[in-house]
């Protein structure tokens, strides 16, 4: 008996549209190992670090960039629940985005206004008709 995974690969390559939000989602989850990295090293270069705020900081997106390392495999496996993660994380991306846009320096802004650009931009993608065949429409 084939597995489910083995008859999706037989089935021909993956669409475009699918293999960019795969990649858009992995690169989002490596986004948040890099600000990990950047919050812990001006924590250790500051005297005044709160540290159990970074430690929480590093743990949930930590968490949380892994479990997006899960969802841009399964996107390309075509796995139905990638779907649902994706989507939260863009909505927070977004509100962020928008909330943090507003009280910032020039340079942050630019940055959180990036933010927001790429949240609509998975959005779009994963409302695809390619990317809902494939993840939805197909795993009924």
């Amino acid at each position: 008996m084939t597995s489910r995974s083995d008859n999706i690969e037989s089935a021909g390559p993956l669409p475009a549209p699918v293999r960019v939000l795969s990649i858009a989602v992995f690169v989002e989850a490596l986004a948040m190992v890099g600000f990990i990295a950047v919050d812990v090293v001006s924590a250790v270069r500051g005297d005044d670090a709160e540290w159990g705020a970074v430690w929480f900081v590093a743990v949930v997106l930590g968490l949380w960039s892994a479990g997006l390392f899960v969802v841009s495999r399964g996107v390309l496996a075509g796995r139905r629940w990638a779907f649902t993660p994706i989507l939260f994380t863009q909505g927070l991306f977004g509100i962020a985005g928008i909330t943090f846009f507003g009280a910032a320096t020039p340079v942050s802004r630019v940055v959180w206004g990036l933010v927001v650009v790429v949240a609509v931009a998975v959005l779009r993608l994963l409302f695809s008709r390619e990317v809902r065949e494939h993840l939805i429409y197909t795993n009924s």
